[in-house]
């Protein structure tokens, strides 16, 4: 009988050590998930869980196939949005291009730096029109788009929205997010710039980003 009680008082000292280590296993984890240690300059900026950009399969402005891959190896800065888009889109690719002639500094073998505009109005933007468009804004810009399914495919998991609006067959607006996304080497969704986009801001922000991940 004393034996048996001992065994049961063994048994739930074991149970009680398993629930501690349990306890403080959760704590060290939602440290990391709350971000204690990003800095204040960048809180609002950064993910605090960065996302793994799922497989998509989309064709840039030379007709090649643009999908995950493209995005290994380097930072990535994507916008989405479209070519009849009467304001937010042309007014943040005119900011990203001055932020990329500003950040060429930076690019690096080792720190390679890319700038993506995804249509969401592929019915319009054939890979001839995203090409001639994203040429206004810089030479070092790639374009693409896809069916809409594919698109999807890459923009639900990342929280962004799109939807054809009001208007004709040919003459119609789209709904969209206008976040501009950052994109880390390993191609997870890292940070995200909030709109109206500013072209100081953009590489202030990158700026601090790099630090911050090269620091750790």
């Amino acid at each position: 009988m004393l034996k048996s009680h001992k065994i049961a008082v063994l048994n739930t000292g074991f149970a009680l050590l398993l629930v501690i280590v349990a306890v403080a296993v959760g704590v060290a984890l939602n440290h990391t998930a709350t971000s204690d240690d990003i800095p204040d300059a960048l809180r609002g900026l950064l993910i605090e869980q960065p996302i793994a950009v799922p497989e998509f399969n989309l064709v840039d402005q030379q007709n090649l196939p643009f999908d995950t891959q493209r995005l290994q190896g380097a930072w990535t800065f994507m916008f989405f949005g479209y070519t009849h888009c009467p304001d937010i889109c042309p007014i943040t690719l005119t900011e990203l291009g001055a932020a990329a002639n500003r950040l060429n500094d930076l690019q690096t073998p080792q720190r390679k730096i890319q700038y993506v505009f995804i249509s969401v109005d592929p019915e319009r933007d054939t890979h001839e029109v995203l090409a001639d468009y994203v040429r206004y804004f810089g030479a070092q810009f790639i374009a693409a788009t896809g069916m809409v399914s594919n698109l999807k495919q890459l923009t639900e998991p990342l929280g962004v929205k799109f939807e054809r609006g009001v208007g004709s067959t040919t003459e119609y607006l789209v709904d969209h997010s206008s976040s501009l996304l950052l994109i880390d080497p390993q191609a997870r969704y890292f940070a995200r710039f909030r709109a109206p986009h500013y072209s100081e801001e953009i590489v202030e922000g990158f700026k601090q980003v790099i630090a911050y991940t090269e620091r750790q």
